[in-house]
């Protein structure tokens, strides 16, 4: 792989920062036990209200067990997992409150997580593995091929062999069985696939999610009429369909959704976990127990995410023909107004009604048909000299990894500094503030901590000034550099601190 690739994943992808996070494995051992399937009885997909009192569960459960994390509060964190890429926020159709689920990126860092440690544990195979990619291969010769000669001389091989299989066991032939170890192997490695078939469920309903927002978008757009908006999600809907991973898709759903393939699918599973060379892997038991019902969940999940893209049209198309409809009505009031006044006026004054009313038909809108041709015309021809354009390649890498590279101020935490210094002295300067925690954003953090004392009351004195030092490191040469900055005085106070203690999230002006 390009090491400039490597550089921006490792940069900015949410999959690495939740495994550099600080508290890391709290974090996935409560997002992991909660919203990965694990039993019949779970959910891919928890309401606020279930996922805040789990997460304080959780919270009490760390501090009896003598762990001094996860002190704030359960809406904090949801929050933050949700700004970070982690969890997913939603509303459901037919649901009052937002509910969550994992990411794709949540999906990769506990799926590496649980393989890096699983390896540790258990036996590494590779005669199963190896197994798996011939008959992979295998299967894709005879799959591919359409030689009528070839695939007939392929189904006799099989029909002989099974004959002989048959023939040996008649005749009292001793019948040969797995050993306990390639039982174990061949387990493992049905499990990891299941594992992985479960996490590739996100990027599917990612795409999905993708058209509704393009959907939207195009709504928006007031030049865009309602046919053109719906053309665009259906063609785009069928793009999704068409490509590797909506074929694949819809052979799953077609095959998992048989009555008949899943008491199959059960049947077998039974039959696996009544082995004894398994018996003691409780945990992957439960896992292939759970197959069904969980690969169930997952692909309604999607197919609900298909249903919210039409409710998106649906919503989008009604709005705009309750906007007309109720002009309509609008003028129809006016008129109904209108003739109830001339009515009345002609009464009280016994005048006559006038014998010429009607209405002003603005007729500058043109209407056409839909059937009607037009008489052909020659497109028009635009004179227009081609400019070249040369791109600076190394300057465009070099300013896509200085984007990737910016880092986010940290607010919460910000602010829970202020309060904690404050607590202890009535007046701190922002240079003092400082040096309890040196910036690590670089310059735009002064920019933070002034935006917070604008936010929260505290003063800031643009007469006054005072010099600060920032050290800022440079990731495309690796270096640090010190710059002294002169900034006004600003000074955060106890007296000004907000009554609330909840943490708000401030954005730079």
């Amino acid at each position: 792989m390009e090491i400039e690739r490597l550089i921006t994943f490792l940069e900015s992808s949410p999959t690495v920062r939740l495994l550099r996070a600080d508290q890391v494995a709290f974090v996935v051992c409560f997002l992991r036990r909660t919203l990965k399937l694990t039993s019949e009885d779970s959910a891919i997909s928890l309401s606020h209200e279930e996922l805040q009192h789990q997460l304080s569960v959780f919270q009490e459960e760390l501090r009896d067990d003598g762990y001094d994390v996860f002190s704030g509060s359960p809406d904090r964190y949801l929050r933050e997992w949700s700004d970070a890429g982690w969890l997913r926020r939603f509303l459901p159709a037919e649901a009052s409150s937002p509910h969550y689920q994992l990411t794709r990126y949540a999906e990769d860092a506990i799926g590496f997580l649980e393989n890096s440690i699983s390896r540790e544990s258990r036996m590494v195979g590779t005669e199963s593995r190896l197994r798996l990619v011939i008959d992979t291969l295998s299967d894709l010769v005879r799959g591919s091929s359409s030689d009528r000669d070839l695939r007939l001389q392929t189904l006799l091989n099989q029909r002989d062999d099974l004959n002989r299989q048959i023939d040996a066991i008649r005749g009292g032939a001793e019948i040969e069985t797995y050993h306990p170890a390639q039982v174990r192997e061949r387990f493992h490695t049905a499990v990891d696939l299941l594992k992985t078939l479960q996490g590739d469920f996100r990027a599917v309903e990612d795409r999905f999610e993708e058209i509704a927002r393009e959907v939207t978008r195009g709504a928006l757009d007031v030049d865009r009429g309602r046919g053109d908006i719906l053309s665009g999600a259906l063609d785009a809907e069928d793009l999704v369909k068409q490509q590797d991973e909506g074929v694949s898709f819809d052979a799953f759903v077609a095959f998992l959704f048989s009555p008949q393939a899943q008491a199959r699918l059960r049947e077998t599973i039974n039959e696996v976990t009544r082995l004894e060379a398994i018996a003691d892997q409780r945990g992957a038991i439960d896992h292939v127990r759970a197959m069904v019902p969980s690969l169930l969940a997952e692909a309604e999940n999607v197919l609900r995410q298909t249903g919210r893209l039409s409710q998106t049209l649906r919503r989008l198309l009604d709005s705009q023909s309750t906007s007309h409809r109720k002009r309509t009505a609008d003028v129809l009031q006016d008129i109904r107004t209108l003739a109830a006044r001339l009515k009345q006026s002609t009464s009280q004054t016994e005048t006559p009604v006038p014998s010429e009313i009607g209405l002003q038909v603005d007729t500058s809108l043109g209407v056409s048909s839909p059937f009607a041709r037009p008489f052909w015309a020659p497109a028009a021809v635009f004179d227009v000299s081609v400019e070249t354009n040369e791109i600076d390649w190394e300057t465009a890498k070099r300013q896509a990894r200085k984007l990737s590279g910016l880092k986010r101020l940290q607010w919460d935490r910000m602010r829970e500094l202020v309060h904690q210094v404050t607590d202890l002295q009535t007046n701190i300067k922002l240079s003092e503030l400082l040096e309890h925690r040196p910036p690590k954003v670089g310059v735009i953090e002064l920019v933070g901590w002034m935006q917070i004392a604008h936010e929260d009351g505290h003063e800031i004195d643009a007469e006054a000034t005072e010099q600060v030092t920032v050290t800022t490191d440079d990731p495309l040469t690796g270096t640090s550099n010190t710059v002294h900055i002169r900034i006004p005085l600003v000074t955060f106070s106890k007296l000004h601190q907000p009554e609330n203690e909840t943490v708000r999230k401030g954005k730079p002006r």
